[in-house]
């Protein structure tokens, strides 16, 4: 018979000075949903995800930007499984407007995760974690923990929070899902913290075309200053699009069904476009000759979106939250939502992750043809090809490599 999540929750207390590793087997679940045959994505799904990737994103500086929306919208999903009322209505307006059926909304981010999972030879990998302070976790609801488990195959922990350990355990799960790109999620914990809800993704994928090393050189980007940075040089056939504001071309990956998107402005700062604009682009590729130079990237981004959430309408999980669905006569409320990422492009194809904590505080007050030469700021969009979902969105304000 199989333990239940709660059962194996009592066995992490009573070996709460176990090592990580001990911890991670005691839990039902690795983190992470497989499927044995991909299934097709419910195209309102992923346009609620687009949607999102969009609202989150902004250009109103001049430092990089780069993110997972899927990463982000996964954990807010994780989260709102524990919120009632008015509360869980602000969750749903902004991830999923309309849904009424939260066993349907559940069976489809089931499948999303399943379906990515599945990838073949391009590596994406998404995981989830439930991270409590073990006097906590009595408190919490077996029904929350089976949503996560069930839907996100969320591995679920107790841990001391007290003991700098636990700090440790959370930071090298984190590490070892992005393969060592990002190394903390955590950097301390905070007396009033109950809960940590974490999700990651790794992407990692080659070329259908590489470059050659021996043509990248050394070029100038012209960001706000002028960077020597090495250029990458290619032409070949590519799906290409330009009108009057920019230009886009789209780099295939080995595997046929993902791909990354480069988009150039016909002036010295990075275009911003919208969902449908980014459809028009996508839909409207046509194969030509294409005479690229692209630079080498290597950036981290770190970015709290509190206030853009509460922009965009999730007011009350950050204040006078209702979070009765993931513990009963407990004032809680998310103090923070941490997104990290890491972009590595280079001659060989492109290596990527992205990292989004939520964390649940308590408190006892409520609160060729052409030539498109990547050497001035740029967007980039790595998509899913097959069902057009980006998996990871990002402005390139400047490059270091």
């Amino acid at each position: 018979m199989k333990k239940s999540v709660l059962a194996l929750l009592c066995s992490v207390l009573l070996l709460s000075a176990c090592t990580t590793s001990t911890i991670h087997q005691l839990s039902k679940d690795s983190g992470s949903l497989k499927l044995k045959q991909a299934s097709v994505l419910n195209p309102t799904l992923v346009e609620r995800i687009n949607d999102l990737t969009f609202n989150l994103q902004n250009n109103k500086n001049d430092a990089n930007v780069f993110s997972s929306g899927v990463s982000i919208y996964l954990a807010l999903a994780m989260s709102a499984h524990g919120a009632s009322g008015e509360t869980y209505k602000q969750f749903i307006d902004l991830l999923a407007p309309g849904m009424t059926d939260q066993k349907a909304w559940l069976e489809e981010l089931r499948t999303l995760q399943g379906n990515l999972n599945a990838s073949s030879p391009t590596q994406i990998s998404l995981t989830n974690s439930i991270w409590m302070r073990d006097t906590f976790a009595k408190d919490v609801k077996q029904t929350f923990l089976t949503r996560n488990s069930d839907y996100f195959g969320a591995l679920i922990a107790a841990l001391d929070f007290a003991d700098p350990q636990a700090v440790k355990d959370i930071n090298n799960w984190v590490s070892k899902n992005t393969h060592q790109l990002i190394e903390k999620a955590v950097e301390n914990i905070d007396p009033s913290t109950m809960m940590f809800l974490i999700n990651t993704i790794y992407f990692k994928a080659e070329w259908k075309d590489k470059f050659d090393a021996n043509d990248t050189v050394d070029a100038l980007f012209h960001g706000k200053t002028d960077t020597s940075v090495k250029f990458m040089n290619r032409t070949g056939e590519y799906s290409y699009f330009e009108n009057d504001q920019y230009q886009a071309v789209l780099l295939p990956y080995s595997d046929g069904n993902t791909g990354m998107v480069v988009v150039l402005g016909k002036n010295e700062t990075a275009p911003i476009i919208s969902t449908d604009t980014f459809k028009v682009l996508l839909d409207g590729m046509k194969s030509k000759s294409v005479e690229l130079e692209l630079p080498r990237v290597n950036i981290d981004t770190k970015e709290k979106l509190n206030d853009k959430l509460i922009a965009l309408g999730l007011r009350d999980a950050f204040a006078i939250a209702d979070f009765s669905e993931l513990a009963a006569n407990r004032d809680l409320y998310i103090d923070e939502v941490l997104h990290k990422a890491k972009l590595i492009i280079d001659e060989k194809g492109t290596e990527a992750a992205a990292m989004t904590v939520v964390t649940v505080k308590e408190t006892s007050i409520h609160v060729g043809d052409v030539k498109m030469i990547v050497d001035r700021p740029f967007q980039i969009f790595i998509v899913d090809l097959k069902n057009k979902l980006i998996l990871f969105n990002g402005i390139i304000q400047k490059v270091s490599n």
